[in-house]
């Protein structure tokens, strides 16, 4: 399944292979602008993120339709507000985690990893943020601008319809635990993979994103499971476009 499903989405001539160069310049533009002001925090405070971001979502059909993206300045002003110092702890936390969300503790100002993904989703899926209308898609994909080891996209056409089409008996939460409310760090109060459209799409709230964030990471553990307990180096080879970083794009790929 993997293999096939990451040559499909690099094919040649594709459009999904077009995406990869645009993916690619993101992520070095993000590499070598956190290398030079010396932190995410610093990249975002000193103007050089708020392009490159955009670029990446309008390439990714963000700047269309019910998804307009909002002026740069607006967008600077939203990462601007975000807490700089979580930005930059979270952004060296990787899939696959050690531990759920609730049991890694912000060593800056406490709380858990949990928590700051709350507030970070909350904010950039609010209206005005990153897009005129807000909601899931622009505050998931705006995450993984942000922190493309961790956080992944969610969309209303492709990987959000793919989320919701697992099997519930299969979507499980990772490291053994039984309960999605253990990873998550609060109760789902219903399905956590609902539909992206219509009514579905009120339910990719916070609880939702780091249960996609754990599914990510079950679907890595399935993985290495049934390889020998391969790794990611082997994991990551599966993918050889330039740019693939992290477990949430080649995740990206497998569900598109």
């Amino acid at each position: 399944m993997f293999p096939g499903s990451i040559a499909a989405y690099n094919a040649p001539g594709s459009r999904t292979a077009g995406y990869n160069l645009t993916y690619n310049h993101y992520i070095v533009c993000r590499t070598e602008g956190i290398a030079a002001a010396g932190s995410l925090s610093a990249w975002i405070a000193g103007g050089g993120a708020v392009i490159p971001i955009q670029s990446l979502l309008t390439s990714f059909g963000m700047n269309s339709r019910n998804s307009v993206l909002v002026q740069a300045g607006a967008l600077q002003a939203a990462l601007s507000a975000l807490h700089a110092p979580t930005l930059d702890w979270i952004s060296t936390l990787s899939l696959p985690l050690p531990v759920p969300p609730p049991a890694i503790i912000n060593p800056i100002r406490g709380g858990s990893l949990a928590d700051d993904l709350h507030a970070i989703y909350d904010s950039v899926g609010a209206p005005g943020a990153v897009t005129a209308s807000g909601g899931y898609v622009a505050a998931s994909k705006a995450m993984h601008c942000l922190f493309p080891n961790l956080a992944p996209m969610i969309d209303g056409e492709h990987t959000g319809l793919s989320y919701s089409r697992i099997a519930r008996a299969t979507y499980t939460a990772p490291l053994g635990l039984g309960d999605w409310a253990l990873w998550v760090g609060a109760p789902l109060g219903g399905v956590p993979n609902p539909s992206p459209r219509g009514a579905g799409r009120t339910g990719w709230d916070w609880t939702r994103f780091v249960a996609a964030i754990g599914i990510n990471q079950h679907i890595y553990e399935l993985w290495h499971g049934n390889h020998g307990n391969a790794g990611l180096s082997v994991f990551f080879a599966l993918d050889p476009a330039a740019g693939t970083t992290g477990v949430p794009r080649i995740v990206d790929k497998v569900l598109w």
